[in-house]
């Protein structure tokens, strides 16, 4: 960036929503730790959240349900389980970005900059959809109504266990580690997903 040392005005790339300038440390502070506050916030809001007795995934799932089953214990709970999935998704992300900078004093590093966090993300993102159609399918069951059966805990392996392979490709591409890292996470993937996606299905949910 060009520097003004003869004239008051700041570039508009220093001055802040307010009018205030920002130095330049202060920029490149922000342009390195940004991802590590924006994680931490979030971290923050979903434990606040659940602190304070609304677990912030509530608004959404209230979309999905009817209003009567609001106030339901076991609709509050799942709501809790899934907002903490979150929560330690964001504080995971956070860790890792911040041992990348902090540690290893490479923001962009394959590992803790986007290998790590984008699986974190994967993790909450498929507990999210998974959980609720476990908790469904044993209230039904527990009711002795008709419903689907409880998807199986290779439903939630399933979407990390392919991501492995993605991972390999990158790892061989932008050499982040040795050949047979690369070349066995791509193995190692595709033979969990097979073995995943084979595992027997449960039981059906009673039809009575």
């Amino acid at each position: 960036m060009a520097q003004v040392s003869s004239s008051s005005v700041q570039p508009a790339s220093q001055v802040g929503p307010f009018g205030f300038g920002a130095s330049q440390t202060t920029l490149s502070w922000l342009e390195n730790y940004s991802g590590e506050v924006s994680n931490i916030a979030l971290t923050v809001i979903a434990l606040g959240s659940m602190a304070v007795g609304v677990p912030f995934t509530i608004q959404y799932a209230r979309e999905q349900v009817p209003r009567e089953r609001w106030g339901d214990p076991l609709f509050l709970r799942t709501n809790y389980l899934i907002t903490g999935a979150w929560g330690a998704a964001f504080l995971v992300a956070a860790l890792a970005g911040a041992y990348g900078d902090l540690v290893l004093h490479n923001s962009n590093n394959l590992w803790t900059g986007w290998v790590i966090q984008i699986a974190a993300i994967i993790v909450a993102l498929q507990f999210t959809r998974w959980y609720p159609d476990v908790v469904r399918a044993r209230a039904l069951r527990e009711r002795d109504l008709p419903g689907p059966p409880e998807p199986p805990l290779s439903a939630l392996l399933v979407p990390l266990a392919g991501y492995l392979t993605p991972v390999g490709i990158l790892v061989l591409a932008f050499n982040a580690g040795p050949t047979w890292l690369g070349i066995g996470l791509i193995v190692v993937g595709v033979l969990l997903v097979k073995s995943l996606s084979r595992a027997p299905s449960p039981e059906p949910g009673v039809r009575g």
